[in-house]
Formats: C-alpha cells, structure tokens, sequence
C-alpha cells in the first residue's frame, strides 16, 4: 500500500479513501497551475481572489514561491528546473 501518514487507520477504509481523495485534489490544483505557467511562458502567474492557502502550502513543498503582491492578488513562480 502506498505512504499513508500513522495518524490514518490503514483499516477504516473511508480515512484512507478521504486521504487520497485529498492528496489528488492537491496534486490535480498543482498541475493546474504548472499548465497555466507553461503556456504562459513566464515562468510565473497569477492567482486571483481568496484561494486555499493548503493548496499554496502545497506547492511550497515543491519549491515554488507564492508572495501576496497585492490585494487579493497571488503571484505563483515555479522554482528553475536544474
């Protein structure tokens, strides 16, 4: 079976389902933000309005840099691929 953290029951089926239903979630906001930087060619976007700060959280663990640049208002670089 896959990583799940210890604090998940691996036997209650419904923990381990609403885990990965998340950790999609999460990996589905991160790869919609990687389509928009790619066609935007800039290497970075923006994000507008109050998003989930789990999702920026998210994609700091991968190295991308989110700064609040104005009101309401994200940029979201992706870090340089080495």
């Amino acid at each position: 079976m896959a990583n799940i953290p210890d604090h998940i029951d691996k036997n209650d089926k419904k923990a381990v389902a609403a885990y990965f239903i998340h950790q999609r979630f999460l990996k589905e906001n991160k790869d919609f933000y990687d389509q928009i930087i790619e066609r935007e060619g800039k290497g970075y976007t923006f994000a507008y309005g109050q998003p989930s700060m789990e999702v920026f959280d998210f994609l700091r663990t991968f190295g991308y840099t989110v700064e609040n640049v104005a009101h309401i208002t994200w940029k979201i670089t992706k870090p340089l691929d080495k």
